[in-house]
């Protein structure tokens, strides 16, 4: 008997898938990926969103460690011209570091880190009567919906490269808060990672941070009260 007779005989033997079977391995593999799919997207979104408060915790210890070191104000100013006047490049330079600090899932083209503007109209820090309730940097982006009264709705528009002052989030007392809508945003699973003024890190929504409230109020957290 000749080889291709054996394999003939051996392959008509062999019991063929029917389509029931088929369509059975099929709903199987998509209920399969389905589950693991967006497990393994949100294990991606938490190695990001640790990834973050692990950036923001080291700006909090070099923010702390400069503002201990210099006593000076320098660093609040609002970073507008050149780069070397700017916080992160103050920053980088006093913790002796080659990088500095930018959030992993900032896609609009700049750090993803913003500097408190209300802080940043201080002369000097000793203005911030309880520095451990007040947000001095966050995760921040260019807010497509700046009209929205829920901060925890604002999404992040697609780009903002070109944007100067990308380095700054806007607060309710700003002259820019409605044309230049640079807030911060829940970037990490509906948490933005916030440095506070005394040099401590939190993830935490940004609507309780509080820029829904007006200045002086107990649950506005960006306010130097």
């Amino acid at each position: 008997m000749s080889p291709n007779r054996l394999t003939q005989r051996y392959w008509s033997n062999q019991k063929a898938f029917t389509l029931v079977e088929l369509l059975v391995i099929l709903v199987v593999i998509g209920v399969l990926a389905g589950i693991i799919i967006p497990a393994l997207n949100r294990a991606r979104l938490k190695a990001s969103a640790s990834q973050c408060v692990d950036q923001h915790r080291q700006l909090g210890e070099a923010f702390a460690g400069y503002v201990a070191d210099q006593q000076s104000s320098e660093v609040l100013q609002k970073v507008a011209g050149a780069r070397q006047s700017r916080w992160e490049h103050k920053l980088r330079l006093h913790a002796g570091q080659e990088h500095g600090w930018q959030c992993p899932d900032c896609r609009q083209g700049h750090l993803g880190v913003g500097f408190n503007q209300a802080i940043g109209t201080l002369s000097n820090l000793s203005h911030v009567k309880n520095p451990a309730l007040t947000v001095a940097f966050g995760d921040t982006g260019l807010v497509a919906n700046p009209e929205h009264r829920d901060p925890n709705r604002w999404v992040e528009q697609r780009s903002a490269k070109g944007f100067n002052g990308a380095s700054v989030f806007e607060v309710p007392t700003s002259v820019s808060w409605n044309s230049t809508p640079m807030r911060m945003v829940n970037r990490h699973l509906g948490r933005a990672s916030a440095v506070f003024a005394d040099g401590h890190v939190e993830a935490l929504p940004v609507g309780v941070i509080g820029f829904q409230y007006e200045a002086g109020h107990a649950r506005a957290l960006w306010d130097h009260q």
